[in-house]
């Protein structure tokens, strides 16, 4: 339980304590109002009334039929609550809170790492297609390259071949033509199963 002073202090207002010398002589008034209106006239201390006190004052006003309430007595008071003192935390709670804490932390701590980690996958992820199209298109480049200079190659190997037999240009073009035509076509059916193979094994993946 929270540690608190065990009383409430109320410093009377003039009018209250104009009252409570009406009543210092009275054979019912409490031995602790008499010593403290008898304190108050001997010194500058300031008096304090007690909530038991307060509360003899309030019978009493009623008995005696003044026109005084004590809730306007109180309301011209300076009433002092008690001071509150929060407990010490025990060791063992302390402990737990910062077990709470560090585990919070860490809980945090994982949760930022992982975002940052499945950016980090979809960027690699967005690098890795990029690098798959780029070589995609640099086989389709070579291919081609290779597709040219094979049917190239062909034909300048035809028409030298064919010049050694005559010297028909016509003969020897025709020849050429008819031989890089055949390569071409062999080439591109090369490259289309080439491309179909690839193809499906993309689909099946």
């Amino acid at each position: 339980m929270p540690a608190m002073d065990d009383h409430i202090s109320i410093i009377p207002s003039p009018r209250f304590k104009e009252i409570l010398f009406e009543f210092k002589e009275g054979e019912d008034t409490p031995k602790s109002i008499r010593e403290k209106l008898v304190a108050e006239e001997d010194s500058d201390k300031e008096m304090s009334l007690t909530t038991e006190e307060v509360e003899w004052c309030h019978t009493k006003i009623r008995e005696c039929n003044k026109s005084e309430r004590i809730h306007e007595l109180l309301s011209e008071s300076r009433i002092i609550l008690p001071k509150y003192e929060p407990p010490p935390r025990s060791p063992e709670l302390e402990a737990r809170v910062q077990r709470l804490r560090f585990e919070q932390e860490n809980q945090e701590y994982r949760n930022m790492t992982r975002s940052v980690d499945a950016s980090y996958q979809r960027e690699n992820l967005g690098l890795g297609e990029i690098g798959k199209d780029i070589r995609t298109v640099n086989q389709h480049i070579i291919s081609g390259m290779q597709y040219l200079l094979s049917v190239v190659g062909t034909f300048f190997a035809i028409f030298i071949g064919v010049g050694m037999v005559t010297p028909d240009y016509g003969v020897r073009a025709l020849a050429a033509t008819i031989a890089a035509v055949a390569v071409g076509l062999a080439e591109l059916f090369f490259i289309i199963r080439e491309d179909v193979k690839k193809e499906n094994k993309i689909k099946k993946e």
